[in-house]
């Protein structure tokens, strides 16, 4: 881990300092504060305060600067031709801040007790939507390198791996009644580098080009207010394989269900979400690439966590300090069945 970056976000000066860009964004939109702001989300590695104003409310995003990437994401796809993300109202590119519109309901509000996720005929809609995304943007991988966007390219998997293999201090936050288990995994992952390459040798001779991959989409990340899908929280996405991102979706949707991401009734929103690839490869090739990615997709999760904490003390991690271990220890367990 690098050296400690503090997160100041309840800071009084850096609050004052924060508002005031944003007060003075609005301003200049010709919007009327009408309030203190709320800030409803204090994350390790980001922040979003809520301000009313008089042409309704509008949200504040500031992130740690290892995701300050996201301000410029998010308007190189809109003008990409990129439909399904809500245009920021203003961007400061040094600090990685911006304003964004209410974007409605998100998927998990849909329900009353927050169980939205759990909506598999939503999620079929949310997954074609989200593929298209995905295709649109996948001409421009290079401009998203530039960008800032992290390599998650399948040739990086590998060293990526080794790198927080190695680590001892993600692997000293596993709590006791893990660490028997983590400890037997991260042996054998130290064997597993040549696996990892070859299938990452799989992945670039498939066809499917690098995309953008959200890397944490679940149902608390979707809008589908009356403006239609739109995604947000571009803080964990890389340029990666695309199927990435179903490690994520399918692992969130299941546990809504209280079921594994193998249950039978995931099967349509793998083959929604596989649709757009259909020009590419046939149906069985495409499951056969996304049953790979459903592998080796831990090492991109394990390597988020560790971007997202890295130089934070165990303390300021949120009880999140063992996620880049457990993904890892999650991959050999997968491939061991």
């Amino acid at each position: 881990m690098t050296e400690v970056e503090r997160s100041p976000w309840t800071d009084p000066t850096w609050l004052a300092s924060f508002t005031d860009w944003v007060e003075t964004e609005l301003r200049i939109l010709g919007r009327e504060v009408q309030g203190p702001p709320a800030q409803p989300h204090v994350r390790p590695w980001s922040t979003v305060l809520r301000f009313e104003t008089d042409q309704g409310p509008v949200w504040a995003k500031a992130p740690r600067s290892s995701n300050a990437y996201e301000a410029r994401l998010l308007p190189a796809m809109v003008g990409w031709g990129v439909g399904s993300v809500i245009p920021p109202l203003a961007v400061e590119e040094t600090n990685g801040w911006f304003l964004l519109e209410d974007g409605g309901p998100t998927l998990r509000q849909t329900r009353p007790d927050g169980t939205g996720d759990a909506d598999l005929d939503a999620w079929q809609a949310i997954l074609v939507t989200y593929a298209d995304l995905q295709r649109t943007v996948g001409d421009h991988a290079a401009d998203l390198l530039r960008l800032g966007v992290p390599d998650g390219r399948p040739a990086t998997l590998a060293p990526t791996m080794a790198g927080i293999v190695e680590d001892d201090a993600w692997w000293e936050l596993v709590g006791p009644d893990e660490r028997t288990e983590s400890d037997a995994a991260r042996a054998r992952l130290r064997g597993m580098g040549s696996w990892v390459a070859a299938r990452a040798r799989e992945l670039e001779a498939s066809g499917i080009a690098d995309s953008i991959q959200h890397d944490d989409l679940h149902g608390g990340n979707v809008f589908v207010g009356p403006t239609g899908i739109r995604f947000f929280d571009w803080g964990d996405a890389v340029v990666a394989h695309p199927f990435g991102t179903m490690v994520t979706t399918l692992n969130s949707v299941a546990y809504r269900l209280d079921t594994t991401a193998d249950d039978a009734r995931m099967r349509p929103l793998r083959d929604a979400y596989l649709e757009a690839w259909t020009d590419v490869l046939p149906r069985p090739a495409l499951e056969e690439v996304l049953d790979v990615v459903l592998d080796v997709g831990r090492i991109g999760k394990a390597a988020a966590w560790a971007k997202a904490l890295s130089g934070l003390e165990p303390s300021e991690m949120g009880g999140h300090g063992d996620a880049p271990a457990l993904w890892l220890t999650d991959l050999v367990e997968r491939v061991s069945r």
